[in-house]
């Protein structure tokens, strides 16, 4: 087993949350400001007690021209010792890394989203939005979605069809692998009071969904909301004082790779960073998917979904079908890995919205903690977070547990 010196010896302490919305006309401060107030509140802490920052949103000019003080500033947080951006899975680690490290004791991370004028035609019409965008591109950031393929390629669903033609084509598999994904989340957003997509859909609906990119359809891709989502680390030690009980981070890792986002003939599918990353955080971990009760993989694309239950060895490659069928319960409309492994109970990034799976970590932790009334997992005491687009940049790897 690889070293892994602090198993345990961090925990979440402290979660927020903002509605979720596709048109909510908010800022990302706004949004930002919301949840780490409520994470605040949740952990119990006095908000001077915090001395790192982290997260998403935290663009200088999405965020009033400052970024970090800005939002540091807002909520009157008079002195930190570190701070850092981070992105999708990246953050969270980051900020485990500092309190563990000892650059700070009492860490907020905070991921902030609002809806791009890339990812709908809604969004490309609303003036604030476009605005907002035009900011962005004269400081010199790239606007996902514009016409120009060689600058929208990374972040733009091109590259994931290919992928899933690509699987379909090399494990003989059909769309259902696609379908039973995209019904299971919707079901579980169903019972979500934040969840942005909240009708049931069924394997029907999906294969009558709109084609976008064949094979690819609109029951495939995530969902672009307006949100915010934040949480507290701190270490176990001072977490057993504070208000909830509690949730433990026993592992976890980075992926990187030199293959980079391509999946081609040479290096293929398992050798991408997602995989590096699972298999780190096996190499850390005392648990193993056996003991899961819940499991959160990235779907920013059902696709994505596919590479994290094969990379954290629930299968093997290119059996995400059968396996998924096999454990299909029709009259739920959900799936269980393993029989009894639920997955993504907040309908994730495909109907909760996406937060760059910021969101999973927040209902791990509460799921953990068991106060989610009709919709708790029964006895749920471990999860594993996979946080981040699996076939290129950081995907994070977390096993979360409690006591």
């Amino acid at each position: 087993m690889a070293r892994n010196p602090l198993k345990d010896q961090l925990a979440v302490v402290g979660v927020g949350s903002t509605p979720y919305g596709r048109d909510l006309k908010r800022t990302e401060l706004s949004l930002a400001l919301e949840a780490a107030t409520a994470a605040v509140e949740d952990a119990g802490l006095d908000r001077q007690e915090i001395d790192g920052i982290c997260g998403t949103g935290m663009d200088p000019l999405a965020m009033g021209g400052s970024g970090f003080l800005t939002l540091q500033g807002a909520l009157g947080i008079e002195k930190t010792t570190w701070q850092k951006n981070g992105w999708l899975g990246s953050c969270f680690v980051y900020a485990a890394e500092a309190v563990f490290s000892g650059l700070c004791d009492t860490v907020l991370v905070v991921q902030a989203y609002t809806r791009g004028i890339g990812m709908s035609r809604s969004a490309a019409a609303d003036p604030f939005r476009l605005r907002s965008a035009q900011l962005r591109a004269a400081g010199g950031h790239t606007i996902v979605g514009q016409s120009d393929p060689a600058r929208r390629w990374i972040h733009s669903g091109e590259p994931y069809a290919a992928w899933m033609a690509r699987y379909l084509h090399d494990y003989g598999a059909t769309k259902d692998v696609f379908a039973r994904i995209a019904v299971n989340n919707r079901t579980h957003a169903t019972t979500n009071p934040r969840a942005a997509m909240r009708t049931p859909i069924t394997m029907e609906d999906y294969h009558a969904s709109r084609v976008i990119w064949e094979p690819m359809q609109m029951l495939d891709m995530d969902v672009p909301v307006d949100c915010g989502e934040a949480l507290i680390i701190t270490t176990a030690e001072r977490a057993r004082d504070l208000r909830h009980s509690p949730v433990y981070i026993h592992a976890m890792s980075l992926g990187g790779s030199r293959v980079g986002e391509y999946y081609d003939n040479s290096l293929g599918w398992t050798e991408n960073a997602l995989w590096i990353s699972l298999a780190g955080l096996r190499e850390r971990s005392d648990l193993t998917i056996d003991d899961l009760d819940l499991f959160f993989p990235y779907d920013g694309y059902t696709i994505d979904t596919v590479g994290c239950i094969e990379a954290a060895g629930f299968c093997k490659p290119g059996e995400t079908a059968d396996l998924l069928a096999s454990g299909w319960d029709a009259e739920a409309n959900i799936y269980r890995l393993g029989g009894h492994t639920l997955v993504s109970t907040n309908g994730g990034a495909l109907s909760h919205g996406r937060a760059g799976g910021f969101n999973f970590y927040t209902e791990a932790v509460r799921q953990l903690r068991g106060t989610e009334g009709e919709r708790q997992v029964p006895d749920a005491r471990t999860a594993l977070v996979c946080a981040g687009a699996s076939f290129f940049h950081d995907p994070a790897s977390v096993m979360l547990r409690t006591d």
